[in-house]
Formats: structure tokens, C-alpha cells, sequence
């Protein structure tokens, strides 16, 4: 069986890549066993990408296994290496959309799971590096599912006004048939920063909300709405932050909570608006607003994949030539800076040989431009992963607004009723890793 990549599978060219650093033993073994039986698990895993006269269709059920490249383990500039190597590594078409990485020392191991955006947002990925942990030393069922159609989530859906919708669609073609295709290779120059909070600063963030009343991703919203200036200044400030969620989690009929899949949808805060509005105000506004975006886009998304299906898709030189334009004519080239949470992500089975010490998450697009912070908890610490393309903001801008970020947390977190601040060790915030130069596309849920 075979289905049709849609137009925005076209445009979402690129690499989602999970580092996880474990202390202890690992088996070759019993790893290539863990990688095998979550492929059989999840269909996507199955799929190969086939080029047509018309565009890419993914043919099920005929990958073969995943690849796994070992690597000796002999200094930290390693895994460094190899993880600018897989982010920009294209997938090829006649492999498995997911590919491993083991780098190999005595008593410490880094994997490198790396997947293709197109069929993997970064909450399915989490599930992909959960399973793979797990299955190294459990024996527990993973059952295989059915793949996730297009079908399955539009279900039923039909527009109010099938004709209306027709001649949108129509017109619409007509105008990407004339969009040129640039010879050009993409010019994804792109810079990222790490860091996190330690954990008597997240700990203390985390009480403060609960204390508000608020989700702790309507105070990052609040906190990142008003530390943009501080990187973009007035006249490029980005319109929104986008915010994605996970229609998974009982939200989505279709789609079970270990489902892979990608194309949940966001919901959009308007930047710039109440600044004069205290704090923690502004945080109870937009918690209370948050569920209601959700209901609103989880009833969109069977709308948003018909018009999709109906569309023309895109060429990567149709892509560039886009963004060109938009550059030539000087409008604002970020419109909306992206905010994925992946909340708490915990990994704690006592009964595993090893133990797990690190894990990151790297992104890389081959088409678009991506504008965003991720944010996650990892043994009690937030972490913080900003990405940016050069058309959008310098390293040095991007540094600012970790500065004014990290500042406006930690005054909210720790501001007494008198206005005084008790600020105790600063938050360590240090510029983690790789030297490549890579990106992010949101691809996370709001907690």
C-alpha cells in the first residue's frame, strides 16, 4: 500500500536527532533485538519514501532493518562529530526513516537515534528512544498498530461549502504552478544555545506556578513574550508565538498516546499585548485561554488535512524561492517564534544495567528557516534549547534573549509581596555542545 506525501510532508525536510548518555553495560545484541522489535512496533518505522512522476509516495511495510553504526567512544569531540554527521545526513529514500548511532567506550555509551521531521514530531520521538531503553533489558509486548492515515484524521469531515473550498484550492494551484523553482542550493545557516535551570531554581519555578494557579508553560509564554524585544527589537518582532500541542493523550480519537505521528497543530499568542499587566495576571489570562485554543485547533485539524491533501505540493526550489522573495521585499522574515514543551520527561526503571545521565535533542532542517525555544525537564532541571537561522537572529541576539529570559524567571519566581528579591544560586546556564550549525521546528506539545 502505498499513500502520497502531503504539502507540508514536502516542505518538512529534516532531522530529529535524541543524544542519551548511559552509564553501564549495553549488549550489541540485545540493542540491535531493542531496535528491531520497536520497528516492528511502529509503522512508520516500516515505511520507505518512493519518487513518482507526481511527487513522493511513502510504500509500507517494505523498509528493511534499521541501520546501526558503532563507533569507539574516545573523547567527548566524538559524539560532537557524529552528531553534526546524522543531522545532516538527508535520509535517503530506500532506507528506514530512523537511523542509530552507538558510540562505544567501557562503562559509558552514547546513542544517537536520529529520524526523518516528516514522519516524527519530538514527543513520538521520545517515545522512540523509551521503547528502545526499555526493550534492552525487558522482555515486555510491544504490539504493532495500524498505520496512521490520512483518512484517519480527517474521518468524516466534509467543508460547510465544497465548492468554495474547490475554488480555493484551485486558485491556489494555479499560483504555486507559477512559483519558479530556484537552482540554489538552501542557505540554512543556522546557530543554536543550550542551557537550563538548576534544580532549586526549577523546583522553585514549578511551586511558584502552582501557588498562581498557572501552567508552568503560561509563565514561559508570558516570559518569553516579554524578553523578545530584548533580542529583536521593535521593528522585527516576531506577530505570535506558536505554540504546538500533542492531540494524542485521549485528546484525538484517531491516535493513541504511543501513536508516532506527526501534524497535531499549534495554537498562537499574540506577542506585545498587556505588558503593563503584572506578571503572574497575565500567566492566569493565558492558562485559562490555553484549553481553549486546544479544543479550538483539535477541531481544526480535520479541516487543516483536508485543504492540505487538496493542495499542490511544494519543491525545495519552490521553497527557496519563496523565502528569497520574502527576503528581496524586506518583511519581517520571523513572523512567529515557535515554544514547544515537552514537559517532564522521565526515564526511571530501577531494574535496567545502566542508568541514564544525559539526554538532549537536536534539530536540523534542509528547507525552511525555524525560530524557537524548546524546553524540557530532565531529573528535575528545566532545560532550554533556542534555535535560530541567521536571516532571523545572531548568535549574540539569541544570547540576549537567554539573558533577559533567565532574568525575568528567576525576578517572578522569587519576588516576595514586598517586591524583594531572593535569588539564591544562579541558574546554571551553560552553551552546551555541538558546533554545528542546525535547526528546530516546533515540533512539541504544551503542557
Amino acid at each position: 500500500m502505498s499513500r502520497k506525501l502531503s504539502n507540508i510532508e514536502h516542505i518538512l525536510d529534516g532531522n530529529i536527532l535524541y543524544f542519551v548518555r548511559l552509564e553501564g553495560s549495553l549488549n550489541l545484541d540485545e540493542l540491535r533485538s531493542a531496535i528491531a522489535r520497536v520497528q516492528r512496533k511502529h509503522p512508520a518505522l516500516r515505511t520507505l519514501i518512493r519518487e513518482k512522476y507526481d511527487g513522493l509516495y511513502y510504500e509500507e511495510d517494505s523498509a528493511p532493518g534499521i541501520p546501526l553504526r558503532i563507533v569507539p567512544r574516545l573523547s567527548e569531540d566524538d559524539y560532537r562529530r557524529e552528531c553534526q554527521t546524522e543531522l545532516a545526513t538527508a535520509f535517503a529514500y530506500d532506507l528506514p526513516q530512523l537511523r542509530v548511532v552507538w558510540l562505544q567506550s567501557e562503562g559509558e555509551s552514547d546513542l544517537l537515534l536520529t529520524t526523518s521531521h516528516r514522519i516524527c514530531d519530538g514527543m513520538s520521538m521520545f517515545i522512540i528512544v523509551r521503547e528502545i531503553l526499555k526493550s534492552l533489558h525487558s522482555d515486555e509486548e510491544l504490539i504493532p498498530y495500524e498505520p496512521i492515515t490520512t483518512q484517519d484524521i480527517i474521518g468524516n469531515y466534509q467543508p460547510p461549502q465544497p465548492w468554495k473550498t474547490r475554488l480555493k484550492v484551485s486558485l491556489l494551484n494555479s499560483l504555486l504552478r507559477l512559483v519558479p523553482k530556484s537552482p540554489q542550493t538552501p542557505e540554512n545557516n543556522e546557530h543554536y544555545l543550550e542551557w537550563k535551570a538548576n534544580r532549586a531554581m526549577s523546583d522553585a519555578l514549578r511551586k511558584r506556578c502552582k501557588v498562581e494557579g498557572v501552567s508552568v508553560h503560561a509563565a514561559l509564554v508570558v516570559a518569553l513574550d516579554r524578553t523578545l524585544f530584548a533580542a529583536f527589537g521593535k521593528d522585527n518582532l516576531p506577530k505570535w508565538i506558536g505554540n504546538q500541542i500533542d492531540p494524542r493523550r485521549g485528546r484525538f480519537p484517531a491516535l493513541k498516546s504511543d501513536t508516532v505521528f506527526f501534524g497535531g497543530g499549534s495554537f498562537k499568542v499574540r506577542t506585545g499585548q498587556a505588558l503593563e499587566e503584572e506578571f503572574w495576571d497575565r500567566a492566569r489570562s493565558i492558562h485559562e485561554e490555553i484549553p481553549r485554543q486546544i479544543a479550538q485547533e483539535l477541531l481544526n485539524i480535520p479541516r487543516r488535512f483536508h485543504f492540505i491533501e487538496m493542495l499542490r505540493p511544494l519543491t525545495s526550489g519552490q521553497v527557496q524561492s519563496i523565502l528569497r522573495l520574502n527576503d528581496a521585499l524586506t518583511f519581517n522574515r520571523c513572523n512567529s517564534f515557535a515554544l514547544s514543551n515537552l514537559g517532564n520527561v522521565v526515564i526511571d526503571d530501577s531494574d535496567a544495567p545502566f542508568r541514564l545521565k544525559d539526554l538532549r535533542l537536536y534539530l536540523h532542517s534542509f528547507k525552511t528557516r525555524a525560530l524557537g525555544l524548546v524546553s524540557y525537564t530532565l531529573n528535575g532541571e528545566m532545560r532550554f534549547y533556542c534555535v535560530s537561522n541567521e536571516k532571523c537572529l545572531s548568535p549574540n541576539q539569541v544570547d540576549a534573549l537567554k539573558r533577559e529570559f533567565m532574568a525575568v524567571l528567576e525576578h517572578q519566581t522569587y519576588k516576595t509581596e514586598d517586591d524583594v528579591i531572593e535569588i539564591p544560586a544562579h541558574a546554571d546556564c551553560a552553551t552546551c555542545s555541538l558546533p554545528v550549525q542546525q535547526t528546530a521546528e516546533h515540533p512539541f506539545r504544551a503542557e
